[in-house]
């Protein structure tokens, strides 16, 4: 037996079966104030609004909740309804149910209940063909949708780790939203003739497009996160160092070339080494097939009829020039220019 009512002890359950669990883990967390933190609590209440929502705010529908067939006239529901009230024959409705009635005496309105839902049909006072009731109707089914993108946007927010989802979750809440207004309005509406069993579409996409917000959230806080952007600075300290002790390497170059020549050993392996380069380089510059190719990829080594050297080798004399000046192995082009 209810306590409250059956909608009301459902979502008291549902409430505690959620709150209860979210609690001993919240707790649990080393830190209180995170950011991960903050989207569980946004998430705990979100899904606590939208089973309120489906439990206790599930749309009206006078021909479900007296379980009458959608055909029974308008007499014969004004006359339930007061019998329900324990009213008199002859007692007055509340005007919005006056209103619903009179306007369910036309079986095209029935039709356009079953299409919009009732507070479409009740609330719109100036409507009266399927174009007005859909431009009174598509406002309040899009304001839902646009709620929701706002709570993806928190749920994917820089740091969540779960921007990457954001485009993916809004193109399925726009997908969505085009579904749902195609199907209430192509989608043709059948009553059968004793107007049992017809299927209600406002109420059951109302209740899929509920079902769908509150699962969404969900299910892009438990998907993969991506790796947190590492901070650059580590980067740029190990780039500091390499630097560094390039730069050493190269101080110590001049100071190498000058030990290597006072050694014979070391002056005569270093002499054996160029010399070998130098022949191989011969080699390399006298092979046909090489000269046509590096003249084809604009680094040509051959000399031009005046004797002027070829595009890589101008290129790389200037860059061993600059490397040797650096390293104070040659004079800059002050000290060339003085000596002259």
């Amino acid at each position: 037996m209810p306590i409250v009512s059956a909608s009301v002890d459902t979502f008291v359950v549902l409430g505690t079966a959620i709150l209860i669990p979210a609690v001993l883990v919240l707790r649990r967390q080393p830190q209180s104030f995170t950011l991960q933190n903050g989207l569980s609590i946004l998430l705990i209440f979100h899904t606590l609004l939208q089973l309120y929502t489906i439990v206790l705010r599930f749309p009206p529908n006078i021909f479900q909740k007296l379980k009458i067939p959608l055909t029974t006239p308008s007499d014969t529901i004004r006359t339930i309804l007061l019998h329900r009230a324990g009213l008199p024959p002859d007692a007055s409705l509340p005007r919005p149910l006056e209103t619903l009635l009179t306007r369910l005496s036309s079986f095209d309105t029935r039709s356009l209940y079953v299409r919009f839902g009732q507070a479409v049909i009740q609330d719109c006072e100036h409507c009266t063909t399927f174009d007005e009731y859909a431009i009174f109707a598509v406002p309040r089914m899009a304001l839902g949708y646009v709620k929701e993108a706002a709570v993806v946007g928190f749920v994917t927010i820089r740091g969540s780790g779960h921007e990457r989802w954001r485009t993916y979750a809004i193109g399925a809440l726009v997908a969505a939203f085009i579904m749902e207004g195609y199907k209430i309005g192509t989608t043709p509406v059948r009553i059968s003739r004793d107007g049992q069993g017809v299927f209600m579409w406002h109420d059951n996409l109302w209740l899929l497009r509920h079902l769908f917000i509150l699962v969404l959230p969900l299910l892009l806080h438990i998907l993969p996160r991506a790796a947190p952007p590492q901070s650059p600075i580590p980067l740029l300290a190990t780039a500091h160092l390499e630097l560094r002790q390039t730069k050493d390497r190269l101080s110590t170059a001049r100071f190498v070339h000058a030990a290597t020549q006072r050694d014979p050993e070391l002056r005569a392996a270093a002499a054996k080494w160029w010399d070998r380069q130098r022949v191989e380089g011969e080699w390399a510059r006298a092979d046909e097939h090489v000269r046509h190719a590096a003249e084809k990829l604009g680094k040509g080594i051959a000399e031009d009829a005046d004797g002027t050297a070829g595009r890589l080798r101008q290129k790389v004399r200037a860059i061993l020039r600059q490397m040797m000046e650096s390293v104070a192995l040659a004079p800059g082009p002050a000290a060339v220019a003085a000596g002259q």
